[in-house]
């Protein structure tokens, strides 16, 4: 975590990766798609949900603080039209609003941007988060062949929705929900509109589905979201994620599919199979060690062909966060 003072008093960001390099773990920026930058809203509203699940269980102040700068931020990479720009190119906050991966837009950021200021208003009763969700609206309804990003829409409307009974914000959450239905392949949830080909980091829209379902009584999304699970889930937490590249995204989209199928079915086999999921990060899994570090606290960056990769990034580690959120010793942590 790292001031970014030129965006705003209070605001903070979290720097993208960590290199491993002789035991120690350095900074480094992202740079997959040319220069990308050091911190980016991505990471940010991540942790921003962490953290405000965090409060909402604990009640730590520690939590509230850090959830509270990095909504900071993403509120000041929120555009005047509403969406967000991702990357800031260098700690002085310049942001990166031409490049790829960084255009304001209706890309998977702005998604993800949308359901933290939808947890922060939830959590802390931010009326700025509110303000600026409102903006963001119309563009996390625009169209989009990517069903993953409309999965963490209807996360970030149902979040916000509980928190304001806004009717219109439920209504387009679940026609959301009935498009990632009506574009299934079998018994599939595609990633995208009409392409069989599945990855599982970001792949909620069997979490999104329960949940909705569940809220709003709709048994068919709820039936959807278990078919989908038994098809997609359920094999690669059996199977311990055999890919020969598996991630904590990938593991912690499966938890949260498996654990919403089982409140919403209240079928105990998705919750043991979301146990298999979490048993990846303590070597369940294709390297056969651990990708959680206890001692030092920090995640790997997965395992690629049988071996870990001791980089550590914030995605990593957020990602592991949420999956592990119910048997990490939370009480310990001391954020500075």
């Amino acid at each position: 975590m790292k001031p970014v003072p030129a965006l705003g008093p209070g605001v903070v960001a979290l720097a993208v990766y960590a290199r491993e390099c002789e035991g120690h773990l350095l900074k480094q920026p992202a740079a997959e798609q040319g220069y990308e930058g050091v911190a980016c809203v991505d990471d940010a509203a991540r942790a921003v949900v962490l953290y405000s699940e965090i409060w909402r269980r604990h009640r730590f102040p520690w939590a509230q603080i850090e959830a509270e700068g990095l909504l900071r931020f993403t509120c000041a990479m929120q555009t005047s039209d509403g969406a967000f720009a991702n990357f800031i190119a260098d700690w002085d906050g310049r942001r990166q609003l031409d490049t790829p991966t960084s255009r304001p837009g209706n890309g998977p950021w702005h998604a993800r941007g949308m359901h933290a200021l939808a947890s922060g208003f939830s959590a802390f009763g931010d009326e700025r988060c509110a303000a600026a969700f409102e903006s963001g609206f119309a563009v996390l309804d625009q169209p989009t062949p990517y069903l993953d990003v409309r999965a963490v829409a209807i996360l970030a409307a149902l979040e916000f929705w509980r928190a304001t009974g806004s009717r219109h914000v439920a209504e387009r959450a679940v026609a959301w929900a009935e498009e990632i239905v009506a574009a299934r392949i079998g018994d599939v949830l595609p990633d995208r509109a009409g392409d069989p080909d599945i990855h599982l980091w970001g792949h909620l829209q069997e979490a999104a589905l329960a949940r909705i379902g569940s809220e709003f009584g709709r048994d068919d999304l709820v039936r959807a979201a278990a078919r989908s699970a038994n098809t997609v889930l359920a094999p690669a937490a059996e199977d311990a994620f055999p890919a020969s590249t598996s991630l904590a995204f990938d593991v912690s989209s499966t938890v949260a599919g498996l654990d919403a199928v089982a409140t919403a079915t209240e079928e105990a086999r998705y919750r043991e199979l979301a146990g298999l999921a979490r048993a990846w990060f303590d070597g369940r899994n294709a390297a056969g060690a651990p990708v959680y570090e206890r001692v030092r606290g920090c995640v790997f960056d997965g395992i690629d062909g049988g071996t870990i990769n001791l980089n550590s990034g914030a995605e990593s580690n957020i990602e592991g966060g949420l999956a592990l959120i119910d048997s990490l010793p939370w009480d310990m942590y001391d954020p500075e």
